[in-house]
């Protein structure tokens, strides 16, 4: 008799297993550790701050606040500041999904995180949670002689794609996340679960998806 094929939950990061934009908060910390790239964000952010909130355009933002952030470094010392971050930021951890993740775990389901936060810092996060075995599928970066900058993203739709690249078939049987940016990822699961979702986020999650949406109540333990 044939095994019948082990059940894939998904999960965000930020937000959903640590409260925050895990690599917004270290780009934060890497731009003001120092004066003069302090002062570069500064000068900067009235250019590049408006262009985050366009499509066409958040890319080259992300790519001039990540050349502020890393000119300079090698590879290994950015990799060992964001390592040395994640052991704090980690704290900011929201435990009761993190208990449902083990939950997965413990049942024998294959659990992927999927998440817009660039490695090495979402590795380093989910090291810090004790999820050190767990798969991850994050954006990537690359070194060049200016710094680190944008290689391969994972946000919105692009985490589909990126998990049809890992070789996971769709729809997976479970998807956690707060935020309506990752509708085209719970279009694609059997069961969708909210992890304190702004007001903002579950009525556009819901006018979307009416059914089969549960907010999961993280104050006590599931």
């Amino acid at each position: 008799m044939s095994t019948p094929p082990r059940r894939v939950a998904v999960f965000d990061l930020d937000d959903t297993l640590v409260r925050g934009d895990s690599f917004a908060l270290f780009m934060r910390h890497l731009l003001f550790r120092q004066r003069w790239r302090a002062a570069l964000a500064v000068l900067s952010a009235p250019v590049l701050w408006p262009m985050l909130f366009v499509p066409a355009s958040r890319r080259i933002a992300i790519g001039g606040m990540l050349w502020i952030a890393s000119a300079g470094l090698s590879e290994a010392e950015f990799t060992g500041l964001a390592r040395r971050f994640a052991t704090a930021h980690a704290d900011r951890r929201i435990r009761p999904a993190l208990d449902r993740l083990r939950q997965h775990l413990d049942a024998g389901d294959r659990v992927v995180i999927v998440t817009a936060c660039a490695d090495p810092l979402a590795s380093a996060v989910c090291a810090e949670l004790g999820l050190p075995d767990v798969e991850i599928i994050a954006a990537r970066l690359q070194h060049g002689r200016a710094g680190m900058r944008p290689a391969l993203g994972c946000r919105g739709a692009q985490k589909v794609d990126r998990l049809r690249d890992a070789g996971i078939s769709l729809p997976v049987d479970y998807a956690y996340t707060d935020s309506a940016v990752d509708l085209p990822l719970l279009k694609v699961a059997t069961h969708r679960y909210l992890i304190e979702p702004s007001t903002r986020h579950r009525d556009r999650i819901r006018a979307v998806l009416p059914d089969n949406v549960t907010v999961l109540d993280t104050t006590t333990t599931p």
